[in-house]
C-alpha cells in the first residue's frame, strides 16, 4: 500500500510544529504565533481575513493570535480600506525577535531534514512552498524571483 502525501504531510507537520513550539517556549511563542509573525513581516499590512487564508486556519483562529500578538507588543492594528477593516503590523520588537530565532528554527530544520543534501533540502522547500501556493490560491508563498 503506497503512503498518500497529505498523511505524511499531516503527521511531518505534526511532529515539526511540537519540535517548533519546544525550541520557541523560551522566547514565549507559538510555532502558530512565529508564522503569523513571518507572513506579516513578508506581507506588511495583512488583513485578519488575508492571513486566516494564506496561513489556511479560521478567521477565529487569526483573531486569538492577534490579540494575544497585540498583548506580547508584537503586532499593531492599524485602520483598513474601510471602517470594518484593519491592517496588521509586526513592530520594531517582533521584528528583532524573529532574527533572534532563527537560529534555533534552522537547527530544528537540520534536526528535521536530518542526511538531506543541502540540495534536497532546497527542493523540499521548493516544493512545499508551491504547493502552498496552489492550496491556498495565493502566490506570496512562492520564493521572490
Amino acid at each position: 500500500m503506497r503512503t498518500h502525501i497529505p498523511y505524511l504531510l499531516a503527521v511531518t507537520s505534526t511532529v515539526a510544529a511540537r519540535r517548533v513550539d519546544e525550541r520557541l517556549t523560551g522566547y514565549d511563542l507559538t510555532v502558530r504565533q512565529y508564522g503569523l509573525l513571518v507572513q506579516l513581516s513578508i506581507e506588511p499590512e495583512l488583513t485578519m481575513a488575508e492571513l486566516a487564508r494564506q496561513l489556511g486556519i479560521a478567521r477565529q483562529s487569526v483573531h486569538q493570535l492577534v490579540n494575544e500578538l497585540v498583548e506580547a507588543g508584537h503586532v499593531r492594528r492599524r485602520p483598513g480600506a474601510d471602517d470594518r477593516s484593519r491592517r496588521l503590523e509586526i513592530t520594531d520588537t517582533a521584528q528583532y525577535l524573529l532574527t533572534r530565532i532563527d537560529g534555533p528554527l534552522e537547527r530544528v530544520e537540520a534536526e528535521l531534514l536530518g542526511d538531506l543534501s543541502a540540495e534536497e533540502a532546497e527542493t523540499l522547500r521548493r516544493l512545499l512552498q508551491r504547493v502552498l501556493a496552489h492550496a491556498t490560491d495565493d502566490e506570496s508563498w512562492l520564493p521572490a524571483r
